[in-house]
């Protein structure tokens, strides 16, 4: 139940994602929803339940962004795996910690794609255009997970921690 849910406020996301991209002009301060429902689901939900919401999720972000096929899904895919392998030293305590690796996740994500662009084409055209959003867009991101934290963390409470009692 507990991923169901997490994959239901993942379409989610994407869809007001996608909808405030298209309505608002936010070239420059366009928040990530991917990379903190894929940490946190991660981190605190298990590495199964977040690996089958990385999947779903980027799928959907792959079908509504006009990039390379796959190179959303592959950036998604190796922030889980990082995420999955640091489980162990990422310590989490509060949403401003949280926040922080949101901020990083999507610029390692940036990152990601640069050399991902780099190796199947051998050269990277708009270079420039990736660094000079990556920055702004992992602060939005990390001011958008502050909230987004708070609003998971509710829903668990609430909703989830029931199944266990």
């Amino acid at each position: 139940m507990k991923i169901v849910c997490y994959v239901l406020l993942g379409f989610i996301l994407m869809l007001l994602e996608s909808s405030l991209s298209s309505r608002l002009a936010m070239d420059l301060f366009k928040p990530d929803f991917v990379a903190p429902l894929v940490i946190y689901t991660t981190l605190f939900v298990g590495p199964g339940p977040g690996l089958i919401a990385t999947l779903c999720v980027s799928l959907m972000q792959e079908s509504l962004s006009g990039t390379p096929t796959g190179a959303i899904m592959f950036a998604a895919m190796v922030l889980f795996l990082v995420t999955a392998f640091m489980n162990k030293q990422l310590y989490i305590d509060s949403k401003y910690s949280f926040a922080s690796v949101c901020f990083a996740a999507v610029l390692f994500q940036s990152v990601i794609f640069l050399l991902l662009s780099f190796l199947a084409k051998g050269e990277v055209r708009n270079i420039y255009g990736i660094l000079v959003y990556a920055v702004p867009n992992a602060v939005v991101t990390g001011f958008i997970s502050v909230p987004l934290y708070v609003i998971i963390e509710h829903i668990n409470r609430r909703f989830l921690d029931r199944e266990q009692a």
